[in-house]
């Protein structure tokens, strides 16, 4: 019995977390594109977790690889960028798989903040993850 009440109890707790893995945000993109591009990211395996962020003519793919593919994570990199290119040709794509530049993303989109200072912020993201370290 008391198994039984902690597992419904966990089952509460993490019915209630809000954990989506994968974020699309733009301000000209419909609930049905979004989910289009959500879809297309659960087909690849890698990626455990992702965030796009769509400003004007800009495209920024942040995500994690899974961890125990993290030895391929530039040839992965690589690959996404062409994929995505091709996707959004009309569009600057930059895909990152850098954890720091995911996590600024995220920060990104939880704040409220007008489509200059996103714009502004995003141009910021792209100079970090050109930035070698």
């Amino acid at each position: 019995m008391k198994i039984a009440l902690m597992l419904v109890g966990m089952w509460l707790l993490t019915g209630c977390a809000k954990n989506d893995p994968f974020l699309v945000q733009g301000p000209s993109l419909d609930e049905q594109e979004q989910s289009a591009i959500i879809e297309e990211l659960k087909t690849q395996k890698y990626i455990e977790r992702a965030t796009v962020v769509f400003i004007d003519d800009d495209v920024l793919v942040a995500t994690q690889i899974k961890p125990h593919l993290k030895w391929k994570k530039d040839k992965l990199e690589k690959k996404l960028q062409k994929k995505y290119e091709k996707l959004y040709e009309d569009r600057k794509v930059l895909v990152s798989t850098d954890y720091k530049i995911y996590y600024e993303a995220n920060k990104l989109l939880e704040q409220e903040k007008s489509e200059e200072k996103m714009e502004k912020e995003l141009i910021s993201l792209k100079k970090l993850a050109k930035e070698e370290t």
